[in-house]
């Protein structure tokens, strides 16, 4: 494996060790591949041979016209420039034009039946290779609305489905993929547009063509790009850090499943090596009370979703576990596509018996629910499908659903509880890497530091040391919000403002201490160096010239929690 990755404006190398422990983690995961499946092979073995030339999708022209004209109708052209909150606006409008298009293509299939041609043939192989990172997130949005078709899944697909794939599945994927092409770059160009660039939308295929002449704002996404390769995850937001099974208490524990395909920590090498032996799709331990320890010492932030996700995921296991899942020798659908399948009845009996973990989540349903709305829930969130007298569980999007269930709170003592809860995650993220800080620096942690007349400048939410260089940190838990992550212009905005003004304050209050060292308390190592972060839960789009994008070490000042464990990580 590699022992590290970088991108060119950001670079966060992991350290060997952490590839290693990963490559470990996977070693007793894994399951062995099934065999060739050699109706999807035959399908799409002319699209893969064409595509190593050059990039084609067959339907792509016929919706570069529709595109064009609903632009032109909506008042973009070539010669428009698309800036400030109109630009946004306009490209809202052809973003959810093509939204709707994408739609009446996801309605031609059951929602069953798109879930087995899109695992059994993988939509990468239609899009460019060379362009890994943005053919992903081109098939992010080509299928964000198969899940949610209106046409209803029959029993005859599931008796049938290791057999039927015929050419016309083909046709309306090649469809899908083309539309999510043309929505992924008028999305892209919306982005740009919110963070403050100008633009136009050039040639059939709507590419943003930035027509600023001030490089700055491009300089700045450039970075913001960068980083969000190492995010860490969706449940970041929540202000936690987190982590593989723990020694907490075991009925704390749960089986979620990733795929290989999505870890940072395995090289395209090595990911093309281990997917020729094994499955992608793999169980991992996780502590639920990790995901989100606030809504568990609060109570405040557990929802009916993190009910349901939890119970879904739980029958899965005991499922699966039953059958011999347990075994690494074993394989199957759920570990070379992500889902299985299991009578209805067998499926709503577990539901009848309430929800998992009833010392943690409850031994009733929240909102009064009924087993009948349960499903109904898991149903609109793409996680269950009915088909006949089965139900069809997608374990890595229900393993999703969990990470996104919980509900920060937002005011009053639960809302400063999750605040303090991400403070204490800062630290126990820093305390697992070469960073931890000496006893005698720990006493820092949580302290008043006031000036030579009493006066409090400022408390330490937390400390990391190493090499001589003392960082103080100040641990804000903003919340990003729906609007945030899909580049509302309004949300971006917010956000780098409070991001800059953090910055800008942790500045101020760092000088104070740097001119009166004695205020920490404590005994500084000879020679120590004292610097400043403001330690987000996820990564804020900055402008590049503020003091929130100034680097301190190989981290921005103001950096997301999991930049922070990433770069100490490789000390």
């Amino acid at each position: 494996m590699n022992g590290s990755q970088s991108d060119g404006q950001y670079p966060h190398p992991f350290g060997p060790g952490v590839v290693e422990e990963f490559a470990d983690l996977l070693g007793g995961t894994l399951r062995p591949r099934l065999r060739r499946d050699f109706p999807a092979w035959i399908l799409k073995a002319p699209f893969v041979e064409a595509n190593r030339g050059r990039f084609m999708l067959r339907f792509m022209p016929k919706w570069q016209e529709w595109a064009t004209t609903e632009a032109q109708r909506i008042g973009i052209d070539t010669s428009s420039v698309l800036a400030g909150e109109a630009g946004w606006n306009q490209l809202t409008q052809l973003y959810d034009a093509l939204r709707v298009q994408l739609r009446q293509i996801a309605d031609r299939r059951s929602a069953f039946s798109w879930l087995v041609i899109t695992r059994r043939i993988n939509p990468a192989d239609l899009l460019p290779a060379a362009r890994a990172s943005i053919s992903e997130a081109v098939l992010s949005f080509a299928l964000s609305e198969v899940g949610s078709s209106r046409r209803p899944s029959k029993s005859a697909e599931l008796i049938t489905s290791r057999w039927w794939l015929a050419p016309q599945a083909l046709t309306d994927l090649d469809e899908l993929c083309s539309v999510g092409m043309l929505l992924f770059n008028v999305h892209s160009a919306r982005r740009r547009v919110a963070k403050g660039q100008s633009l136009r939308l050039e040639g059939a295929h709507l590419v943003p063509e930035v027509v600023d002449t001030d490089d700055t704002v491009e300089r700045a996404i450039s970075l913001y790009d960068g980083r969000l390769k190492f995010t860490g995850g969706r449940g970041n937001d929540l202000g936690s850090f987190p982590r593989t099974v723990t020694d907490r208490r075991e009925s704390a524990n749960i089986i979620t499943w990733a795929d290989l395909r999505g870890q940072d920590l395995v090289s395209r090498d090595d990911l093309t090596r281990l997917l020729q032996t094994y499955g992608p799709v793999f169980p991992l331990g996780t502590n639920i009370e990790d995901l989100a320890p606030a809504a568990f010492s609060s109570g405040v932030g557990l929802t009916l979703e993190t009910q349901a996700a939890t119970a879904v995921l739980s029958a899965a296991w005991t499922y699966l576990a039953d059958r011999g899942a347990t075994w690494k020798s074993v394989p199957g659908d759920w570990s070379q596509y992500g889902y299985l399948r299991c009578p209805r009845d067998w499926f709503t009996a577990r539901l009848k018996d309430g929800p998992a973990l009833p010392e943690l989540l409850g031994s009733s349903w929240r909102e009064g629910a009924t087993v009948r709305e349960v499903i109904t829930l898991l149903v609109r969130a793409q996680v269950v499908l009915p088909v006949g007298r089965h139900v069809v569980v997608d374990l890595t999007r229900a393993s999703s659903l969990l990470m996104d269930s919980f509900e920060r709170a937002k005011e009053g003592a639960a809302a400063n509880e999750w605040g303090s809860s991400f403070e204490a995650a800062v630290q126990e993220a820093i305390d697992t890497t070469p960073w931890k800080p000496t006893s005698a620096l720990r006493s820092v942690i949580g302290k008043k530091v006031k000036d030579e007349n009493g006066n409090v400048i400022t408390d330490i939410d937390a400390v990391a040391f190493h090499a001589g260089t003392l960082w103080l940190i100040s641990a804000k838990a903003f919340q990003a919000g729906p609007d945030y992550t899909v580049g509302a212009y309004d949300a971006v905005k917010r956000i780098a403002r409070k991001a800059v003004a953090a910055s800008e304050q942790w500045n101020g209050y760092l000088e104070r201490i740097r001119w009166r060292p004695s205020a920490l308390g404590v005994d500084l190592p000879d020679g120590c160096t004292l610097e400043g972060l403001v330690v987000m839960p996820f990564v804020p789009y900055v402008p590049i010239e503020s003091s929130a994008a100034k680097p301190v070490g190989d981290l921005c000042h103001v950096s997301s929690i999991h930049e922070l464990i990433t770069v100490a990580l490789r000390a």
